[in-house]
């Protein structure tokens, strides 16, 4: 068992030998299992969770750091499937490349935690696009969503009745999208959709349009994993 699982066990769940757990491995497979000895575990049973009907995508302009980690956490506890973060025009929160492996190891590491506090079996993949073309000319799904302020298309005009596989969502940094950015996701099969007449934060409307489509098209409405 990895030092730092059994750390959390020990000191944070103050589980002792004999006590039961649940232990996944981030692929849709839940064992349960009992502590033993030296926080060794002895598995009684695995189950398997199917990957969600309908994968989420956020393709995230980088915001500043307390931003981004509020948005992976509560993302994940969402139910996002992958996290695509991306410099922007307007970012503010640029990753530079000295500090590029301990932030992205520090976002996982978040990735991680809100996973097993949410139960959240299939673990979200983190990726760092380095550009805005790149991320969504990369990311396949069949709906393409781009939440701008300066669209005045609703949201509810462009969602599908049929299940989609894959879902992919642009948010802005602070500063929101360019022009040229809206352009460029554009002319890659994104659509341009409001929220609605307020503004809202970066960390905000991700989450918000997530929802949406976690109840619309995942898990929300029914409660149920898979």
């Amino acid at each position: 068992m990895p030092r730092e699982l059994k750390k959390h066990l020990q000191t944070v769940l103050r589980l002792r030998p004999g006590n039961r757990v649940q232990l996944f491995n981030g692929t849709g497979q839940v064992a349960t299992a009992v502590l033993r000895a030296n926080s060794e575990v002895e598995l009684l049973d695995v189950v398997n969770y199917p990957p969600p009907p309908c994968s989420l995508v956020l393709i995230q302009g980088l915001p500043k750091g307390d931003k981004l980690e509020l948005i992976l956490q509560k993302g994940t506890e969402l139910g996002v499937n992958q996290f695509c973060l991306t410099p922007m025009e307007r970012s503010v929160g640029l990753l530079k490349s000295n500090r590029k492996q301990q932030k992205t190891e520090r976002w996982q590491k978040i990735v991680e935690e809100a996973a097993r506090q949410s139960r959240q079996y299939h673990l979200p993949r983190l990726e760092i696009s380095t550009s805005l073309r790149d991320a969504v000319s990369t990311v396949e799904a069949d709906l393409k969503l781009l939440l701008w302020e300066e669209s005045a298309k609703p949201l509810d005009e462009v969602l599908p009745e049929m299940l989609p596989r894959r879902i992919a969502v642009v948010v802005g940094p602070e500063g929101g999208i360019s022009q040229d950015e809206a352009d460029q996701a554009r002319s890659a099969g994104y659509q341009a959709v409001s929220l609605g007449p307020r503004i809202l934060r970066t960390e905000t409307a991700g989450l918000a349009i997530m929802t949406i489509l976690q109840y619309l098209y995942g898990d929300l409405a029914s409660g149920q994993h898979g």
